[in-house]
């Protein structure tokens, strides 16, 4: 049905809950732009998750994983060109309409308070733009950029649970809402908007100042719920149309609202988003970068989300990272030595035994020996991971290795081939070799050409004096320290080791006497049964698995009962045991009887 003038053409229409509307996500999928409220669907992630999904050490993840899902959703199911997080800071001209505004609303819950500084980063980590703009909340942010984008024919979809999101809905703009935890979607367009509330979604400032909204503290007119707010708006036009026709309406309503008309008023503008914030920010330059894996599996590991570790890689076939491409892929190379070779620069690998060098004029593969060095102490040498190659003492002119966590300290893994893919370079050689030989040839091509593409990435962030005053020296002295070893006294190794052994054995005899009957102390569930139930001391919080028993839990609990330091001692020492004394020998070298470390630099 439609409404002129606030005159009503047909009969009132029946209005539909949102249950019984078709919502899905079809408008969203024609959205070029997402708009997220950040601070929004950050609580609806923690009141929808339960609070007992946690880290193995105990750290509250709920609403980071629901927070992260939906991030992961709008990039792997919509595909968007852009996407922009608002964030709220103090709504200075909403407390400056009325100091009530949000006035009862409860602080933030603490676990909720602990996951808040990590949302930021796994924003940027997405390659989406984080959004905040001083005196202002993220809802006008949001109208603001919505009606700059829906003005410039942009397609945008708007994500919020909050009813007064509804206002912004248009022809270019839709509304994303999440009925039931944070997977499920409906999408709002303006004909789904009226067919809910039977009013134009322009009119639902007018609707909440006359319904409220207890949320946000509004009190809109006592006694007028969703129904008669949509039927007095649909009749009148507006809440000003309401007020004038208030002789119209029933005795006790008429009273009701007179006597609140003020406080209507004052609602409704509560209620209005901004539109027309001047902010230095255009929709058409919120453009997706590229998502950072790196820290999102950094991340992910973090906080222990393993199904989202496992579907990173989904990501590029969402958004492909464009890499900048490095040209030429066929590599000569041949079987030879380094005679007549120039070897100003060169890449250079080295395994088992076999050395590859690549060059302008193609790659050299042979055997390597010692005296070899020699020819190469004039030449620049590039290399991945530097320190691994077998003996060498110069220093290297590039170690793409170190390059790359110049660029990316967050990434978890810096493999040659997995970044010669992301820069447009797959060395392939001419002619075909066997798969060691390929892979010498692969790798020192790969070193060669990516050494120059990734130090000037290096010198863009600032970091090219770090890296040749600090990181490249400093990987020949670990070279140096990993070949030279460390001398290990197994004897007297051997004396600690059976001295544990034996504390450790008293610890047990003392728990199982505490305790009154034998237990595993290595099984948390058998510890969390000693001491929760059996001796029934106060537990921490529970997971799916049972009470906790990790090391902030037991610390809490350490005056209650003699038990837990010696639980506590026990799985020190046990650490110790099995971690480094037992393991040790067995990685001493037998031809020096030394113990090579290798120092990760990246």
């Amino acid at each position: 049905m439609r409404w002129a003038g606030g005159t009503r053409v047909a009969g009132m229409p029946k209005t539909l809950t949102g249950a019984e509307l078709q919502l899905d996500d079809a408008p969203a999928r024609e959205a070029e732009l997402f708009l997220v409220d950040g601070n929004n669907l950050a609580y609806r992630a923690f009141f929808a998750l339960p609070e007992e999904l946690a880290t193995s050490e105990g750290f509250s993840t709920n609403a980071l994983l629901g927070f992260t899902n939906m991030l992961f959703k709008l990039l792997s199911d919509y595909r968007p060109k852009g996407v922009a997080v608002a964030w709220d800071t103090r709504p200075v001209h909403r407390t400056e309409l009325s100091e009530e505004y949000k006035s009862e609303r409860r602080p933030m819950p603490d676990l909720l308070r602990e996951q808040f500084p990590y949302l930021r980063p796994i924003v940027e980590a997405f390659g989406y733009r984080n959004l905040e703009f001083e005196g202002w909340e993220a809802d006008d942010v949001i109208a603001t950029l919505a009606s700059r984008a829906d003005e410039a024919g942009v397609k945008t979809c708007v994500v919020s649970t909050d009813r007064d999101a509804f206002q912004l809905v248009s022809e270019n703009v839709c509304l994303m809402m999440t009925p039931r935890g944070v997977s499920d979607v409906n999408v709002y367009t303006p004909e789904r908007v009226e067919a809910r509330y039977g009013i134009p979604p322009e009119r639902v400032p007018d609707f909440i100042g006359l319904k409220g909204d207890t949320s946000d503290n509004i009190p809109g007119i006592p006694g007028i719920g969703d129904k008669t707010a949509g039927q007095l708006v649909a009749q009148y036009g507006s809440l000003e149309g309401v007020l004038e026709h208030v002789d119209e309406l029933s005795p006790a309503r008429a009273k009701s609202i007179r006597e609140n008309a003020e406080q209507a008023l004052v609602s409704k503008e509560l209620a209005t988003m901004r539109r027309d914030l001047d902010i230095d920010c255009d929709p058409s330059r919120l453009v997706l970068a590229p998502p950072d894996r790196g820290q999102l599996k950094e991340m992910f590991r973090r906080f222990e989300f393993r199904n989202l570790l496992g579907r990173v890689e989904e990501l590029d076939e969402a958004l492909p990272a464009a890499p900048a491409r490095v040209e030429g892929t066929e590599v000569e190379w041949r079987e030879g030595t380094l005679e007549g070779l120039s070897l100003r620069r060169v890449g250079l690998a080295i395994e088992d035994g076999r050395f590859a060098i690549a060059t302008d004029e193609g790659v050299v593969v042979g055997e390597w020996r010692p005296e070899l060095e020699a020819r190469l102490r004039d030449a620049e040498i590039v290399a991945h991971d530097f320190k691994s190659l077998p003996r060498l003492t110069m220093q290297p002119a590039d170690d793409t290795m170190i390059a790359a966590y110049l660029i990316e300290p967050s990434r978890s893994q810096y493999e040659l081939d997995e970044l010669a893919e992301e820069y447009g370079l797959v060395p392939v050689p001419s002619p075909p070799a066997d798969e060691e030989t390929t892979a010498l040839v692969r790798h020192t091509e790969s070193a060669r050409r990516l050494a120059g593409p990734m130090r000037e990435r290096v010198r863009e962030r600032g970091s090219e004096r770090l890296y040749d005053d600090i990181e490249l020296p400093l990987a020949a002295v670990l070279a140096s320290m990993e070949d030279a070893g460390v001398r290990i006294d197994d004897y007297r190794m051997g004396e600690i080791t059976a001295r544990l052994r034996d504390r450790l054995e008293e610890l047990e005899a003392r728990a199982y006497e505490l305790a009154g009957e034998e237990f595993m102390l290595g099984s948390t569930q058998q510890v969390a049964r000693i001491l929760f139930e059996k001796l029934e001391l106060t537990p921490g919080r529970k997971g799916k698995t049972g009470y906790s028993t990790d090391t902030r839990v037991l610390r809490t609990i350490r005056g209650d009962h003699e038990i837990v330091g010696v639980i506590e001692e026990w799985r020190e020492y046990s650490k110790l045991l099995n971690t480094y004394l037992e393991p040790l020998p067995s990685l001493i070298s037998e031809a020096d009887r030394r113990l090579h470390t290798t120092f990760n630099q990246t």
